[in-house]
């Protein structure tokens, strides 16, 4: 998808503003424990910036907050001081803020909050930070915490004695001798120094916290020390026991609670128990495999979940007979996804969190379940004949699923796990593409995520998608309503479709089936103009002839009311709209007549009152808000006049009156209630939608607020989904409109042609809908109500890199296949496979040579400066047109597009590699095939491939090549330089070009500006950073301004200065911005995830997606100055009152840091602190903008000193006519930045 190109201004793109689109969801943390009440079991979850607090329920988990954190979590503990009755949280954040947090019930603002109980910095001057993760340990009896930060050192904080802690802490350093400490952990105190390890050490161990610690030494052995801290002296002394070489893969220590006390060390292959007063115990584990996380079953530390790094679950039993240890069992529980941390909950239910797969809530059997209930995650993709294993188990008969077990490492044994939930994650987003199918600006990002068999494509879409269960052909529908039998029933019964001169009802018959069907008292040769069910158990059908009502019951007619009978009107006027509540009638007829009609009981329509507007009536809505839900108190009509009106009921007199400011008719109208707020809504022609909040105690319309949904007519309608109302506008763009903490929310839904909508829950199809498109009629039900969707499709290897190919309509994907049960370090085998940009199916496959792994691929058509263009005008072409593999015309509508694989071949002692492949292969949609056209050999690791004016540029180690694809001999084609290649720094492994310029990012020193000068057929460094970055990604923002992501979790955009005075300056990249976005990136795109509107005032502003290492997803867009000053000065205004968890401070956290260095933020504004003022209550907000400008005035002299005088008051008078900037015109443009993802 191309990037977006708009005036920003002459400063091009300085003034960016960075949002999280979507929230990290790679689980690293979690603790279980009684957190928000001690009578409630919490799971505490850790997602890099975020903490999530559950509770666990007889339904299972329920969110009960989720909470922002400024810091990226590296440790996350539960304690229970002495004689208190819940626990407290333990927090400690990877740039050195530690925090202890407390759940109190009704905080300050009388809800239920976060307390900061401690908060302090422990950050040293001095010290070489860890390299295995910083770690932090709790004495089980609440004395002390340890936390190992530093290579050599300790750092303790020392507890008070009771349930109180010091706000803070007290904090001092001790000296290790063990450098490199894998894990560490407080063993229980032991109750007697007495047995075959008594001691002066074992003695001080029953009085001070015994800490154990696993390490490596500098020969790659590792070992288990004990030490008894001494909080008196403030000493470490020697432990009760120590073990030298356990086994060598050893990576977690399990402290054993008391009776049995002591400590298990996880191996690769041996799993040993420790304990000063009995001998070692040990077991060993087949196969050989890494465990990444532990969970206690019981209390008493006899049970232990284990969990590798291929899935499997295992079971350790400590067999113990009177306190002693007699033996260890592990039993085989299962597969599940890879697990990175574990929290047993309670009667067999465990949490796994996962940081490369779907975190997940399983559920222990006794008892093996049957192998269709197996906990493992979806199998592997299909295989294809390319493949040879696959195609010998196709060869002997077995299924693809069999043949893909097989592959995966046959039988797993018997299985006890069941998944009862699972939480969708993106984490690791290693590459993504945006596409955009229907070309209509809405991108949808396809990203390679998961690892080992949990790889997956992931298909990311901003809206709501439907699922169809059953659709048929009928065209012409111009409406559609549900029926009840009764107004109690909880189904229902009959779908009214309505056409031009007739009506037709519609029931699900005994067969499940859709079928034809009728109701005596309705008029089918009329069109329909409302039907509804009435709270007295009648039927209700408004024709443009008269108002029908029909018992449910019987069918027949009651009685009927017609204009041309109504006391009020002279004519015999026809009826034109209709509303109703479940005991009201509201219509119209030409002239501005309107007339309100009761249902009573005994089945009459009585008319208790009429008005003539002031001009036609154009749309009208009497849905009831407020405490009764069976009778509307209101009626909102929309006029021809550009008026709409609220009138009382049953009196029909004018309330107020709201002028829209527009000279498009409003087309539909509709009262609704979100979270107990009355709100007026009103869609125009033209696309726009205005909405007010009702406020009844002073009948009174306020917070007007517009939006624009389209750039056609607005039909408003309600609906019911998972027990909540919703409203449906159908334009062009069908928007889902809900409400998220008192704030409307619009979600486009992801069907372009649904025209009306409404609820039909049956007994065979609960809960759904019924969808009306141009042609057809469907039933189906639509995803949760959200901003982001994500669809699955489950690979079962890991996904490495993506390109797109529109004109073949498919998908290239890089894979590695990892055997279950392999070592990490084992390198599988390597695939291209090819899916389809719709439905994702697998098309082909092409098997890579052994020890070679893909490092890069992109899509192009050799000849043309846009092959992306080129392949989608192609596409458009009748199919099979393109030439086969090895022509290729000279024209760029005659080249065939290619699938380009970069590759190295990894071999045993080099340290970089020495010998990689360029693949050239060719993807035939008729025959579903993958031809290779041309394999190039080349001198090392081939890191990034890009399209450059119709020829291939590729980094290959640290050199830059230009390849073009050259006539050979009979006929042929092969790839040769087209120049020099240039030597950039030490690793290109990233590549952005526009026009004659190339950007080359490099692994340790940032980024090179290269011009290829197309007279001379050379490449020649323009200008370089003079910083040195070790960079993760790496985009273009505009001609002369670049952006780049670093190991340490920044941004940083750099510019050129061609209009520098001296050689030297023009040769120096300028840094212009540093930020510091809390997510290691692994991929920058041009793109956007929603639809921007022309009339927006952001609507065509440059913006780049970014995927991350934890899952989440960001946007980076290029703000217009006077945009970015005013927000800077709301930016600030928002830290003093949007406080950090923890103590934990804004300033600190957005601040650009690394190895070296760290500089405040500059030229970026934080859209996750900016748009937290949507969420501020409305009294809150005001206030915040009454005192960042005071008096309301937002002036030139304020913002926009550096303009000339008669520019600068000329834009701020059409900003702000009158100079009036109010908190209605801040949430207006806080609203706009909010559409922007």
């Amino acid at each position: 998808m191309e990037s977006m190109v708009t005036d920003v201004g002459p400063q091009g793109c300085l003034f960016n503003y960075h949002v999280t689109a979507h929230k990290p969801t790679a689980v690293r943390l979690c603790a279980v424990g009684s957190f928000t009440s001690p009578n409630e079991t919490n799971l505490i979850i850790g997602r890099s910036t975020h903490l999530d607090i559950q509770v666990l329920t007889p339904e299972g988990l329920k969110a009960v907050q989720t909470v922002p954190l400024y810091g990226v979590l590296s440790a996350l503990k539960l304690f229970r001081p002495k004689n208190a009755t819940k626990d407290l949280l333990l927090l400690l954040t990877e740039h050195y803020k530690f925090a202890v947090l407390e759940w109190v019930a009704a905080g300050p603002s009388g809800q239920p909050e976060l307390v900061t109980r401690a908060t302090c910095d422990v950050k040293d001057a001095i010290g070489r930070p860890v390299e295995a993760g910083q770690l932090a340990a709790v004495d089980p009896e609440c004395r002390a915490i340890a936390l190992h930060l530093y290579e050599g050192q300790l750092k303790v904080l020392q507890m008070e004695e009771g349930p109180s802690l010091q706000m803070a802490p007290e904090t001092f350093n001790l000296r290790l001798e063990e450098l490199a400490v894998i894990d560490m952990a407080f063993l229980a105190a032991s109750s007697s120094g007495s047995g075959a390890g008594s001691s002066a050490a074992a003695a001080a161990a029953a009085v001070n916290p015994v800490l154990a610690l696993l390490y490596e030494d500098n020969k790659h052995a590792r070992h288990v020390k004990t030490y008894t801290l001494n909080l008196k002296t403030r000493e470490l002394e020697d432990g009760p026991w120590s073990q030298a070489n356990v086994d060598a893969g050893s990576s977690r220590i399990i402290p054993v609670p008391q009776p049995l006390g002591g400590a298990i060390v996880l191996g690769e292959s041996v799993l040993s128990y420790f304990n000063t007063q009995h001998a070692t115990r040990s077991t060993q584990i087949k196969p050989n495999t890494s465990i990444q996380s532990w969970a206690a079953v019981d209390a008493d530390g006899s049970r232990y979940l284990l969990s590798d790094h291929a899935g499997g679950l295992h079971l350790l039993v400590l067999a113990h007979a009177d306190n002693r240890v007699a033996g260890l069992k592990v039993q085989t529980l299962g597969r599940t996804t890879s697990t990175h941390c574990m929290a047993y909950l309670d009667s067999g239910y465990v949490f796994l969190g996962s940081k490369g797969g779907d975190s997940q809530l399983i559920k222990l059997h006794a008892e093996p379940l049957p192998t269709a209930g197996a906990g493992a995650p979806a199998g592997p993709i299909p295989s294809l004949a390319a493949d040879d294993d696959a195609a010998a188990a196709a060869a002997a008969g077995s299924g693809s699923a069999a043949a893909a077990a097989a592959a995966a490492g046959g039988d797993e044994g018997p299985n006890h796990v069941e998944v009862v939930d699972s939480w969708p994650s993106l984490a690791p987003i290693v590459d993504f593409v945006v596409m955009d199918l229907e070309r209509q600006g809405q991108g949808q990002m396809v990203t390679c995520s998961g690892v080992f068999q949990d790889g997956s494509l992931r298909v990311v879409r901003n809206g709501i998608g439907i699922h169809e269960a059953a659709a048929m052909e009928l065209p012409g529908i111009k409406g559609v309503w549900s029926l009840r039998a009764s107004w109690m029933d909880a189904f229902d019964s009959h779908l009214v479709l309505s056409f031009v001169g007739e009506t037709r009802l519609l029931a699900i018959s005994e067969e499940d089936v859709l079928d034809e069907a009728s109701i005596p008292g309705f008029d089918g040769d009329s069109q329909t103009l409302l039907a509804a069910t009435t709270l007295h158990d009648q039927l209700l059908q408004v024709t443009s002839s008269a108002v029908r009502l029909i018992s449910a019951s019987s069918g027949q007619l009651l009685t009927q009311w017609s204009p041309a009978a109504a006391a009020a009107n002279a004519g015999s006027s026809s009826i034109t709209l209709a509303a109703a509540s479940p005991c009201q009638v509201l219509v119209a007829s030409g002239g501005g007549k309107v007339w309100l009609l009761e249902v009573t009981e005994g089945g009459q329509l009585q008319e208790v009152g009429a008005v003539v507007m002031d001009a036609e009536v154009a749309c009208l809505d009497i849905t009831p808000v407020g405490p009764d839900n069976t009778r509307a108190g209101l009626a909102a009509v929309g006029s021809w006049s550009m008026q709409v009106a609220l009138l009382s009921l049953p009196d029909l007199k004018p309330v107020v009156t709201e002028d829209l400011g527009s000279e498009v008719i409003p087309r539909s109208v509709a009262l609704a209630e979100f979270e107990g707020q009355a709100y007026v809504l009103c869609g125009l022609g033209d696309g726009q939608l205005h909405n007010w909040r009702w406020e009844p105690e002073s009948s009174s319309l306020s917070d007007h607020r517009k939006v624009v949904l389209g750039t056609k007519p607005i039909l408003l309608s309600a609906f019911s989904s998972g027990g909540q109302r919703h409203i449906f506008a159908a334009s062009d763009r069908p928007t889902i409109i809900y409400s998220n903490n008192r704030k409307l929310l619009y979600s486009n839904l992801n069907e372009n042609e649904v025209a009306f909508l409404a609820s039909f829950s049956t007994a065979s199809f609960p809960d759904s809908l019924a969808l009306v498109k141009e042609a057809s009629l469907s039933l189906g039900t639509i995803d949760g109500i959200q901003k982001l969707h994500i669809r699955t499709v489950p690979l079962g290897e890991q996904p490495r890199r993506i390109a797109h190919q529109p004109g073949s309509r498919s998908l290239g994907v890089v894979t590695i296949s990892t055997p279950a049960g392999a070592n990490p370090s084992d390198i599988g085998r390597s695939y291209l496979r090819v899916f389809s940009d719709s439905s994702f199916d697998l098309l082909a496959s092409y098997q890579l040579g052994p020890q070679e792994i893909p490092t890069a691929i992109t899509s192009m058509a050799f000849g043309s400066s846009s092959s992306s263009t080129a392949a989608a005008a192609a596409a458009d072409k009748a199919e099979g047109a393109a030439a086969v593999a090895g022509g290729g015309g000279s024209s760029s509508e005659e080249s065939p597009s290619y699938y380009i694989v970069g590759t190295a071949v990894i071999k045993p002692n080099e340290v970089e590699p020495s010998k990689g492949h360029i693949l050239l292969l060719h993807y035939a949609p008729g025959s579903n095939s993958l031809t290779l056209v041309e394999q190039m050999e080349v001198h090392g690791a081939v890191y990034n491939l890009c399209e450059f004016q119709g020829k291939l540029l590729a980094t290959v180690n640290n050199k830059v090549h230009l390849f073009k694809w050259a006539a050979a001999a009979a006929g042929r084609h092969e790839l040769v330089s087209d120049c020099s290649p240039i030597g950039v720094q030490v690793l290109c492994l990233f590549l952005a070009v526009r026009g004659d310029f190339v950007v080359v990012g490099d692994l340790m020193n940032s980024i090179t500006l290269l011009v290829y000068k197309a007279a001379e057929g050379a490449l020649e460094v323009r200008a370089r950073d003079q910083e040195s970055k070790w960079l993760t990604a790496l985009a273009l923002m505009d001609d002369d301004t670049y952006l780049a992501a670093d190991n340490s979790s920044n941004m940083v955009v750099v510019r050129k200065n061609p209009d520098a005075a001296t050689d030297e300056e023009r040769a120096r990249l300028e840094v212009v911005g540093r930020f510091h976005c809390g997510e290691f990136v692994n991929r920058l795109r041009p793109g956007s995830l929603v639809m921007r509107l022309p009339d927006s005032e952001l609507g065509a502003v440059p913006s780049l997606l970014y995927g991350g290492v934890n899952g989440s997803v960001g946007l980076v867009a290029s703000l217009p100055r006077e945009w970015f000053e005013m927000l800077a000065t709301l930016q600030e205004g928002l830290k003093k009152v949007v406080r950090g968890v923890g103590g934990l401070d804004h300033d600190s956290w957005r601040r650009f840091k690394d190895e070296r260095r760290s500089e405040p933020a500059s030229g970026f504004i934080d859209g996750d602190l900016v748009e937290a003022f949507a969420d501020l209550p409305p009294g809150k907000g005001r206030e915040l903008v009454a005192g960042l400008w005071p008096g309301g005035e937002f002036s030139y002299e304020e913002a926009f000193a550096d303009l000339p005088p008669g520019k600068g008051r000329e834009l701020v008078a059409g900003l702000w006519p009158g100079g009036e900037f109010s908190y209605e015109e801040v949430s207006r443009r806080v609203e706009e930045l909010q559409r922007l993802h």
